[in-house]
């Protein structure tokens, strides 16, 4: 079910720019803040991506092109895993000191981006 979910959102994302479109969800912290909070950016950045359009989609959210890896393996391990040959790659993923490190990224990025 969740990469039925992903599939979708991915085929609309392809055919409804998120600049242009009224009915896609805004940042709910972007609107009660004004700030932009670490994903800001994201839908924008994933239709750039799917019409290969790299450095627009890097303008939109850098942060992507470091999350888009770790997000990717996750989802490699989570979904399409069920028998563990990726074992080195799954304990890579649910480290702890992964994890922290990614979150602490991800807040840095936050605080970084409000501050440029």
């Amino acid at each position: 079910m969740p990469v039925i979910v992903a599939a979708v959102c991915g085929v609309l994302l392809f055919f409804f720019d998120p600049e242009e479109t009224v009915w896609l969800p805004k940042c709910p912290f972007h609107l009660l803040t004004g700030l932009e909070c670490p994903s800001c950016g994201f839908q924008r950045a994933v239709y750039s991506l799917l019409h290969l359009r790299f450095a627009d989609a890097f303008r939109y959210n850098p942060f992507l092109f470091i999350a888009a890896p770790y997000a990717i393996a996750l989802v490699a391990v989570t979904w399409f895993d069920p028998h563990g040959r990726l074992g080195r790659l799954r304990k890579l993923c649910y480290s702890k000191i992964t994890v922290y490190i990614y979150l602490a990224l991800f807040v840095l990025w936050g605080i970084v981006r409000n501050i440029i």
